[in-house]
């Protein structure tokens, strides 16, 4: 239905009652542009999900929904990077890991040392259990902003780097 000269719903039928679409990952999953806005629901402790090239406004929220293991990443493409900040709690005590925040500055002056995000719930300075959710937005054509809780099953997390070279 096109839109009426004076009417409200300027976005035709882009409009979904608010809702927001969900993939469920059960496997590697590589995202493309016209799916931000997106939520993947990722259910399998050792997969990758690749973002597409960095565009301002692109969006993807993950959530993790089962304890990662060694092997599961979040990639940027060739050339783009990540910033942000990273908290990491612990599961079973009152403790919190010391946090990990990269500058858009630093990550855009060597993009190749902030590519990827490393996820594993039984280490001190990574996480990533049920639960968590990390949300991404691109900023430029080179950088990604994360914000991201995490929690580990360590007693005592350490200096968060979730945040690496590939």
């Amino acid at each position: 239905m096109a839109n009426p000269m004076y009417g409200q719903n300027k976005a035709d039928s882009a409009i979904q009652d608010g809702k927001c679409s969900v993939i469920v990952a059960g496997d590697d999953i590589t995202l493309t542009a016209a799916q931000t806005g997106s939520t993947v629901f990722l259910n399998n402790a050792t997969a990758t999900v690749q973002l597409p090239a960095a565009a301002p406004g692109l969006n993807y929220k993950v959530i993790l929904g089962i304890e990662t293991t060694a092997g599961c990443d979040i990639l940027a493409k060739a050339g783009d990077a990540f910033f942000g900040i990273i908290r990491l709690f612990c599961d079973t005590a009152d403790n919190t890991g010391v946090p990990q925040q990269i500058s858009h500055a630093t990550a855009i002056g060597t993009v190749a040392s902030y590519d990827t995000m490393d996820l594993f719930s039984a280490t001190a300075t990574i996480g990533g259990m049920a639960g968590d959710i990390i949300s991404m937005i691109a900023v430029d054509d080179t950088a990604w902003h994360v914000t991201a809780d995490l929690t580990t099953t360590q007693n005592n997390p350490g200096t968060v780097a979730v945040i690496v070279a590939s």
